[in-house]
């Protein structure tokens, strides 16, 4: 054997080919050859990317050039001893470091969730005699022995079946358990397809196999999703890129203004010391060092509103995402689908000759030949009542699926059980893959069920009516549905035993029809979210026809060329396949594969692209999109890649929980556009002040104060309103944080009322009034205006007398408080001999108020042009 995965594909090879390539034999490995293999291919699990070192994430806070802008000016305040002003601006440092590095810390790791998928034990035969070992210790080679309700330790290929099938829900998303065959497949067999392989961590749900494994760790199917998951990196949200390009613009723009403003005040005759620190305070002023701090408290209260509606957020940027997404792509089982195959109509034969469309409603009676054929079924049914003490109505089923929904449809309709609770079973010939159905003798009459196409060809019909019963099944069968068929025949007098080769000439009696509907608030949860201007794609890995009949069930209209299969999309290119992206509806029969192909196609398009998914093989294209949606039914390693788990596996709740998003996108923007409008008031003041060589109107400590505390309270408060522009916005405009509003009140507004500043200060100083008084109100007149104008900024649009301004009471909290701190600071002795602040004289709070006036009517007026340019 030379490596630990086979190059000719083992679902493709014959038994003997299978044991000649892996070097193994019926008897197993001998001891000393499987510790040999398990040096070379080491441990049957799934080895982790290195651990991040604590350390170096800290380290990594650092990075941002606002960080760096800070630590920079708390280093000179430190060289010149100026530890008041040290203090201040270390707070902030910290806060936001502390903040960054809690986050990053507690992401929680994928890989350890795919690990708990490996049963610790697993039975292997080696030299010739069965023994459980730990299933990390399994080798490609050894011989597995693979019963009900074990794990597949490994992935192996099956030697032998005994009504053996497995879940795989985990890696293929399909919810019906597969039969395993022992028979060689095709080449070109998908994952799915290979029905005589046996999948690492998949679940043993009936019979027992025995297996030889060609796959190990890394190397298993599930292995390889885990190496994907190890590989791929989240993608940056479009908050943390635009905060990032914000960053680094302020950090520039900052750095010329700091070295423009040491320069001035050296050429006019000031010291340089003095000049760094007045640097230094300026340079915290410009900076929004809070700013991060209140879009965590906003991303935090919008992910609790979400966590209401049965969403769980496990990344707060993920939030804010969802008001920015432009495109689901949705899955269907289990996610617009309840994965439940329910039975959904009873046909006759003579119902599918006459082409009659039935459907059993819960109040409608059924007719005699559908209670009669339900009545035959029962003997062949494998089911065990866990409660048979309780009344019928009340039994609880323990079986296959289809069978446990025929149960209950007998119940709900009145069909008599005393079949299924016989203690002695009718059923001759179980189920099984080869036949595809089974027998019970009932009354000297065999009854066959099973697969309807069998059922066909073995019957005793016309030609006439074999043809359109043939013609049904196929179309019955692209429109989602799974079918299972009945027929009868007599017992031959004097035969004891039955064989499949005895199932000729048969009387075909009908079908039972078998649907998973679609969840009931789905309609109007897509019809929502597409009001929003969001696009829906379906992606899924069912037949084209199942996938088409779901969709225009949900209410779409769907064109011939707005459907592509995967096998389709496999030959072409990417740039093929982007251009045919836009116009696309469905993606059926796709892989995993597929769906993280498209998913990158569609970014790469400038789409902000939300998927949902609840299997193993979805975890990589989850991680990898800008916000992976698990629902709370789906496999662990789904959740933990995903950035919002649906814990009602309602799809209503990601209409919701975009909703919200939106909410916190839009106040995220308030939270911005307010924050930055007062960001260059100390540059523009401190700056004309030294161009017009007028004394400093403001100390270092007076300037991070206003900076720390006034607004940053307000912005705080953004995070609990209630969303009142509730306006819709364009693809482009959903992407952006910064829109063209907060650029406008941002730059625009906040660069006017920055220069309103400072010549209030100019003609102040030309007043000849007394420079403490000076002080004074423009100490006021800063931090109390930032304050009052935040009632403006409630809406980006709205004029502000439209709505009441007074209903966010943490808002009025805030102000409340911020305005105390404001009065505390001239009215208490030590907080004046800290700020070096003069009392406030009282003959000029109506000049403040003046000042707030003029401020609002700013902001309202650029708001009304918004309104009337359409902007």
């Amino acid at each position: 054997m030379k490596n630990n995965n086979i190059n000719t594909k083992p679902w493709a090879m014959t038994e003997e080919e299978v044991f000649l390539s892996l070097g193994t034999s019926k008897e197993g490995l001998s001891e000393k050859e499987a510790e040999s293999r398990l040096s070379k291919f080491g441990t049957n699990t799934f080895h982790n990317k290195e651990k991040v070192n604590p350390f170096v994430l800290f380290l990594k806070q650092f990075l941002s050039p606002l960080i760096f802008l800070l630590v920079s000016a708390s280093v000179i305040t430190i060289f010149l001893k100026e530890w008041m002003n040290t203090a201040g601006i270390v707070f902030a440092i910290l806060i936001n470091v502390g903040l960054g590095f809690w986050h990053e810390y507690n992401a929680e790791n994928t890989l350890e969730k795919l690990k708990g998928y490996i049963k610790e034990r697993a039975k292997v035969v080696r030299e010739g005699k069965e023994k459980e070992i730990d299933s990390a210790m399994i080798v490609p080679g050894d011989l597995i022995k693979i019963s009900y309700g074990s794990r597949v330790p490994a992935d192996a290929r099956v030697l032998s079946v005994n009504n053996f099938q497995t879940d795989e829900a985990i890696l293929t998303g399909e919810s019906i358990p597969v039969y395993k065959e022992i028979g060689s497949m095709k080449v070109s067999a998908e994952v799915a397809e290979r029905k005589n392989i046996a999948h690492s961590g998949t679940l043993a749900v009936q019979g027992f196999a025995t297996a030889v494994v060609y796959a190990t760790g890394n190397h298993t199917e599930i292995g390889k999703i885990a190496g994907m998951v190890s590989k791929i990196d989240r993608v940056d949200t479009p908050l943390k890129r635009g905060m990032n390009k914000l960053a680094w613009l302020i950090f520039c723009i900052t750095l010329l203004i700091v070295v423009g403003i040491v320069t001035l005040g050296v050429i006019r005759g000031e010291s340089l010391f003095p000049m760094l620190v007045l640097s230094a305070a300026v340079a915290v002023g410009a900076v929004p060092e809070s700013l991060p701090i209140v879009l965590t408290v906003i991303l935090a209260i919008g992910a609790t509103r979400i966590a209401e509606k049965k969403g769980i957020v496990r990344k707060l940027t993920a939030a804010e995402t969802l008001g920015s997404t432009t495109l689901i792509m949705t899955d269907k089982t289990g996610t617009l689908t309840l994965a439940d195959m329910q039975l959904t109509a009873i046909y006759s034969r003579e119902d599918i000759i006459l082409e009659k469309k039935k459907e059993i409603k819960d109040n409608s009676e059924l007719s005699g030949e559908e209670k009669n054929l339900l009545n035959l079924s029962l003997s062949n049914l494998d089911l065990s009542v866990e409660n048979p003490e309780e009344i019928s109505s009340k039994w609880s089923f323990k079986g296959k699926p289809f069978e446990v929904n025929i149960a209950k449809t007998c119940v709900a309709h009145g069909v008599s059980l005393d079949e299924l609770i016989k203690p002695i079973s009718v059923l001759v010939l179980p189920f099984n893959s080869t036949n595809k159905f089974s027998i019970a003798l009932e009354d000297g009459e065999y009854i066959v069920m099973g697969a309807p196409d069998i059922l066909l060809k073995k019957s005793n019909l016309s030609k006439d009516e074999y043809l359109k019963i043939e013609k049904w099944i196929e179309k019955t069968s692209e429109e989602g549905k799974r079918l299972i068929g009945i027929a009868s025949f007599p017992k031959k007098e004097g035969q004891n035993n039955i064989t499949a080769e005895d199932v000729e000439g048969i009387k075909f009696l009908g079908a039972f029809v078998f649907y998973d509907p679609l969840r009931p608030e789905v309609p109007e949860a897509i019809k929502n979210i597409e009001d929003h201007g969001i696009k829906i794609v379906l992606v899924t890995g069912d037949l084209k026809g199942t996938a088409v009949s779901l969709a225009r069930e949900i209410g779409w209209k769907i064109e011939e060329d707005e459907v592509i299969l995967g096998a389709d999309m496999r030959t072409m290119s990417n740039d093929e396949l982007s251009k045919l992206l836009p116009h696309i509806k469905i993606f059926a029969r796709v892989t995993p594969e597929d769906k993280f192909r498209v998913g990158k196609l569609y970014q790469k398009l400038g789409e902000v692209v939300a998927m949902t998914g609840d299997g193993v093989n979805d975890a990589p294209a989850l991680k990898a999109m800008d916000i992976g949606i698990s629902v709370g039914s789906g496999s662990d390693v789904a959740k933990s890649a995903a950035d919002l788990v649906l814990l009602d596996d309602n799809f209503h709740t990601i209409s919701m929980a975009i909703d919200e998003g939106r909410k916190i996108l839009s106040n995220i923007r308030k939270a911005v556009a307010y924050m930055l409008s007062s960001s260059f008031d100390m540059v523009f003041v401190i700056g004309g002040g030294l161009v017009f060589a007028l004394p400093l109107p403001l100390t270092a400590l007076q300037i991070i104060w206003i900076n720390l505390f006034t607004g940053s309270l307000p912005a705080l408060a953004f995070a609990f309103d209630k969303d009142i522009d509730k306006q819709k916005y364009s693809g482009k405009d959903l992407k952006l944080v910064f829109s063209k509003e907060v650029k406008i009140l941002a730059l625009g507004v906040g660069a006017l009322t920055s220069i309103l500043l400072f010549v209030l200060y100019y003609v102040l100083h030309q007043m000849e009034i007394e420079m403490s008084t000076i002080r004074s109100v423009m100490f006021t007149c800063l931090s109390s205006y930032i304050l009052v104008i935040s009632f403006s900024f409630r809406s980006l649009r709205k004029p502000i007398f439209s709505y009441n301004i007074f209903s966010n009471a943490k808002l009025n909290w805030s102000i409340f408080s911020a305005l105390l701190l404001l009065i505390l600071t001239f009215v208490l002795p030590f907080m004046r001999d800290i700020f070096e602040m003069d009392p406030f004289p009282l003959n000029w709070l109506p000049f403040v108020f003046l000042w707030l006036v003029v401020n609002i009517l700013l902001v309202e007026g650029a708001k009304y042009v918004f309104r009337k340019l359409d902007i």
